[in-house]
C-alpha cells in the first residue's frame, strides 16, 4: 500500500486547482523578480558606494582595512548566490505558470521537487529551533511549513488531476 500524499478538490476552498495554481506561480514569479532586482540593486549600490565607505573608515584612522574588505567580499558572494537563486525560482515558477496554463503536469515537477527540498530545509530549521530553545523561531517556521505544505498538495492534485485526464486540456 504505502505512504500517499493527499489530494484536494478546491485551492484555498473556492478556487479550481488550476486556477491556484497559476495564482501560486504568479506569486513566486513576482517574489522572485523583486528579489533579483533588490540582489542586483545591492551589489550596485555597494560596488559604487563601497568605495567610499572605506575611504571615510581610512580617514577616520580606523584599522578595519581587512575587515571592510572580507565583508565586501561576503556580501558580494551572498547576493550572487541570492541572485542566481532568484532567477532559478523564476524559471521555476515559469514553467510552473505554463504547465498550469497548457495542461502539461510535467511542468508542475520542478516546483513540486523545489518544493520538496524547501520543506525538508524547513524541518531541520524547526528541530534546530527546538534544540536551541527558540519558540519564536520555531512556530514560525512550522506556520510558514503547513502553509507550504497545503500550497504542494494543491499543486500535486492538480499535477494528478492532468495525468488522470479528468481535467480538459486547452488545444494550443
Amino acid at each position: 500500500m504505502g505512504l500517499t500524499i493527499p489530494t484536494v478538490e478546491k485551492a484555498c476552498v473556492c478556487l479550481d486547482l488550476k486556477t491556484g495554481t497559476i495564482i501560486l506561480g504568479v506569486i513566486n514569479l513576482i517574489g522572485c523578480v523583486i528579489g533579483a532586482i533588490a540582489s542586483i540593486a545591492i551589489l550596485i549600490g555597494f560596488a559604487v558606494l563601497g568605495d567610499q565607505v572605506k575611504d571615510a573608515l581610512k580617514e577616520s584612522e580606523h584599522q578595519l582595512d581587512t575587515a571592510a574588505d572580507a565583508v565586501g567580499i561576503v556580501l558580494y558572494i551572498t547576493l550572487s548566490i541570492v541572485f542566481i537563486i532568484c532567477v532559478f525560482y523564476i524559471i521555476i515558477a515559469s514553467l510552473l505558470i505554463h504547465g498550469a496554463r497548457t495542461g502539461r503536469p510535467g511542468f508542475l515537477t520542478p516546483w513540486l521537487v523545489l518544493t520538496t527540498i524547501s520543506m525538508v530545509f524547513q524541518v531541520l530549521n524547526v528541530i534546530g529551533g527546538l534544540v536551541s530553545l527558540e519558540w519564536g523561531k520555531t512556530f514560525s517556521t512550522i506556520i510558514g511549513l503547513v502553509i507550504e505544505a497545503y500550497l504542494f498538495v494543491c499543486v500535486w492534485s492538480f499535477r494528478k488531476q492532468l495525468q488522470e485526464g479528468s481535467v480538459p486540456v486547452p488545444k494550443a
